[in-house]
């Protein structure tokens, strides 16, 4: 039933041109979410004893991937799937769901999840789904099209720093079948040593650091929770890291297929990238995007010296990068947001540029904030949820923000990266001293 109002994750993906998708919705030839049942050998309270660790997750259970997958053609590629895990002795389940990020994101995701529990609440207590309400959810990408409004100036200088220079990957993967392009991306970070860690910052934390940014700031500029913790995930990453790279030697075949694939854009860099995914649903005056569970997430940069950050962390060097950051947001303007949807679409490969840096270019991280979205009020009929949190993406240089359970507050950090360079961070003495380490 949930599926009826989010009908676009029944279709097949076309590749209409070279890295252009669309999602064709045929009602005789519909392409079913996947859906598996799995048997953990494990209660609950062994699973709740260890944080909820998706390591300790049966063989099987949905291990989702930053790519799509599904084998040469396009249209074989489930747009979602989605796995039940069944704890030992009916203890409880663990919801794994996996939805492609060409069709949605964070925000539809939580649109999706919301109506699905909405839907069974309904059943459980009355074993109807009647009086519900027509869904008002819109997946056409025309009604984000028709909110953006049209560049009106040449390209801002803000965005000359933001966009990457294309390379031969970048446009060989433009070039490829989604189905393919996934099966390298994962084929290639199956034979690394990649997996997730969990950070815990507390509420009376972040308010520390937030206060101590503002006192040491001599601007009136608002400081948010996303600006303090930007700051304090890119100085700490930025120090694992430098430490990890300082302690090896970038030479032979991996130096040369650095600088023969990227060019001189990944040589020497001055500065630290930390790249955060912006929802542009509420930036957009009077887009009436608030249904709209399409991707609508522009890139926002943010360049940190790597001066500042090769020292000893201190509050001047948090407060000059979360000042850096909250400068990056408030010039996401209606101008910015236009422009970046101008040349997303008239680049082929320019959503593939950042992927690949990211796995040569070491200075670099890319950030999403889930912290806001309300995961904890997404009650099935039995409860609310009590742990929620992303599997191993097997992809390096990925960290969400996302919501604590309401009984203990504050944020989770999740970091997907390599082993060596989490156990930098669970080792430097920034972090450590801010945030607790939960598996």
């Amino acid at each position: 039933m949930a599926i009826e109002d989010f009908p676009i994750l029944a279709g097949r993906l076309r590749q209409v041109q070279t890295g252009k998708l669309e999602v064709v919705v045929d009602s005789d030839n519909l392409n079913i979410p996947k859906f598996t049942e799995i048997q953990s050998s494990i209660d609950f309270d062994k699973y709740e004893a260890a944080n909820f660790n998706p390591a300790l997750l049966p063989t099987g259970a949905v291990k989702p991937t930053a790519f799509l997958r599904g084998g040469f053609q396009e249209e074989n590629i489930k747009l979602a799937d989605i796995c039940i895990v069944r704890l030992k002795d009916c203890g409880g389940v663990v919801l794994s769901v996996s939805i492609a990020h060409a069709v949605v994101d964070g925000y539809g995701f939580n649109l999706f999840m919301h109506r699905w529990a909405e839907i069974n609440k309904k059943l459980v207590a009355d074993n109807t789904a009647t009086d519900l309400g027509v869904s008002n959810v819109v997946y056409s990408r025309s009604i984000l099209q028709k909110a953006v409004p049209t560049p009106q100036k040449p390209c801002l200088s803000v965005l000359h720093n933001m966009y990457i220079p294309s390379s031969y990957l970048s446009r060989l993967f433009a070039w490829v079948s989604p189905g393919i392009r996934g099966t390298i991306f994962d084929s290639i970070h199956a034979f690394a040593d990649i997996s997730i860690s969990c950070f815990h910052v507390s509420r009376e934390t972040l308010d520390q650091l937030r206060q101590s940014v503002k006192k040491n700031s001599s601007t009136n500029l608002r400081i948010s929770d996303n600006d303090v913790l930007m700051a304090a995930i890119t100085i700490a990453y930025a120090q694992s890291i430098l430490k990890h790279e300082s302690e090896r030697t970038n030479t032979g075949l991996a130096s040369w297929l650095k600088s023969a694939f990227l060019g001189s854009s990944s040589k020497n860099p001055k500065n630290f990238v930390t790249a955060e995914a912006a929802d542009i649903r509420h930036r957009i005056p009077n887009g009436n995007l608030e249904n709209y569970s399409g991707n609508s997430a522009i890139s926002m940069m943010v360049h940190s010296p790597i001066e500042l950050l090769q020292i000893p962390a201190s509050s001047e060097a948090l407060t000059q990068v979360a000042l850096g950051v909250r400068k990056s947001t408030n010039e996401i303007t209606s101008e910015y947001i236009a422009q970046s949807i101008h040349e997303a679409e008239s680049e082929s490969d320019f959503v593939f540029r950042p992927l690949v840096h990211n796995t040569f270019v070491a200075e670099r991280m890319m950030v999403t904030n889930l912290s806001r979205f309300t995961f904890y009020t997404t009650d099935f009929g039995w409860g609310i949820p009590q742990f929620v949190g992303p599997a191993n993406a097997k992809f390096p240089k990925f960290t969400w923000f996302y919501p604590a359970h309401p009984s203990k507050g504050g944020i989770y950090i999740h970091l997907n990266d390599y082993s060596n360079i989490l156990q930098q961070m669970q080792t430097n003495s920034f972090w450590t001293e801010i945030s607790d380490f939960v598996y």
